[in-house]
């Protein structure tokens, strides 16, 4: 396969099973409340679960594709995250079902890894931003889509336990279509088929400041995205009298708003503004639109939660690929771990912000903890003015100060 595209068009299917097997148990909430007789501290529970897995396995997952190669690293991935959703299909307790989406939460981030590194190595050289952006952002966001708005449909028709297997049947599909066609790029395929893990290996990634840095710099945003994801539409309904039903639209929003934003992102920083800028740019507005949350009306939130959307998704896409653009000083096999790194510094946020937010609303009122979400976005969004430029003379004056 030598059409660089039509690769990026199998990737992008693949990466669908990854967001749906993640977001379908969601629909299945009520039904597994009454099966297992579980309430609402214990549903949340499953949602963390997930993210637990998810944010442990991304640099061990990484340092799997650089030891036996991206493609074994994915499909292992894709064979996780199914077996975790039969699992999950079969559990008949409570216990067996936070395991089973752990594993499914392990899969994940494997795979996630290994498709940016498979994603690098076809669009290193031109439009990787875009490329990048089609997958993290436009699959990621159609595959959550499906998962939370398609499988409620499948879960009242069939049943949550069939709704899930399901979704781990298109897992299987999925792996047995990447299986059989893997976008293997030209002049790159020693460099994607493993044995690259080793001390040096673990030095370009983990002695690069620039990648901590940028982990740093993500931090508070990618928070504060979760955190108006989970809790806007509760604030809605709260402070401004909405219906469920309408403070459920702002979720949607906010989700599908990171479709547009990805184009942008993309379009952005490979031919206008370029990388850093462009996320600098993103999560600034992000933080403009998170400290007005508290004095808008119910039109005005619809607006916020699409700026917050678009613009946390627009400067994510970039952001993940900064390390496949660090040709000086991270190599291809590297970049599966260099990006597990980063997802792993920004998962603190992921956890650590929602849980602030919670103690400062309750202490001091949703205004201050609005901005605070907006505080804590725009001051770790600064740190990315300490990063070098990829290719610039401050990066390669570091990369030849290493070969020495």
């Amino acid at each position: 396969m030598n059409n660089r595209w039509l690769a990026l068009s199998i990737i992008f299917v693949s990466f669908l099973q990854f967001t749906l097997n993640w977001f379908n148990v969601v629909p299945t909430f009520g039904h597994l409340a009454t099966d297992l007789h579980l309430e609402l501290p214990q549903i949340g529970m499953i949602v963390g679960a997930f993210i637990a897995g998810y944010g442990l396995a991304h640099i061990p997952g990484g340092m799997l594709a650089e030891a036996k190669g991206v493609r074994f690293a994915m499909l292992f991935g894709i064979a996780v995250e199914t077996a975790g959703t039969v699992l999950s299909a079969q559990a008949h307790s409570y216990p067996v079902l936070l395991i089973a989406r752990f594993v499914c939460g392990v899969g994940g981030s494997v795979y996630i890894g290994s498709a940016i590194g498979l994603t690098t190595a076809w669009f290193r050289e031109h439009e990787l931003v875009t490329a990048n952006g089609l997958i993290t952002g436009v699959a990621f966001t159609v595959g959550a889509a499906l998962g939370l708005f398609a499988w409620a449909g499948v879960v009242a028709s069939f049943g949550w336990r069939q709704a899930l297997l399901a979704g781990a049947g298109i897992g299987l599909a999925t792996f047995l279509g990447m299986l059989a066609v893997f976008p293997t790029p030209p002049g790159h395929k020693q460099a994607i088929q493993g044995n690259h893990l080793d001390r040096a290996a673990l030095a370009r990634v983990f002695g690069n400041r620039d990648l901590w840095i940028l982990g740093l710099g993500f931090l508070g945003g990618y928070g504060s995205y979760f955190t108006a994801a989970e809790l806007l539409p509760t604030y809605a309904q709260a402070h401004l009298g909405l219906s469920p039903q309408q403070a459920g639209t702002l979720g949607v929003t906010l989700l599908v708003s990171g479709i547009p934003g990805s184009f942008i992102g993309g379009w952005l920083a490979d031919k206008v503004l370029g990388v850093l800028p462009t996320i600098l740019l993103a999560w600034f507005v992000e933080s403009a639109a998170l400290c007005a949350v508290p004095y808008l009306d119910a039109t005005g939130l619809q607006v916020a939660a699409t700026i917050i959307g678009s613009m946390a998704i627009l400067g994510f896409v970039a952001w993940i690929a900064v390390p496949g653009l660090y040709r000086d000083t991270i190599q291809l096999p590297d970049v599966p771990t260099a990006c597990g790194l980063m997802l792993t510094i920004v998962g603190i946020g992921g956890v650590a912000v929602p849980a602030l937010f919670g103690r400062i609303a309750t202490t001091f009122g949703y205004p201050a903890a609005w901005s605070f979400t907006a505080a804590i976005s725009f001051a770790t969004a600064l740190c990315c003015l300490l990063v070098h430029r990829p290719g610039s003379k401050a990066s390669q004056t570091r990369t030849l100060k290493t070969v020495a």
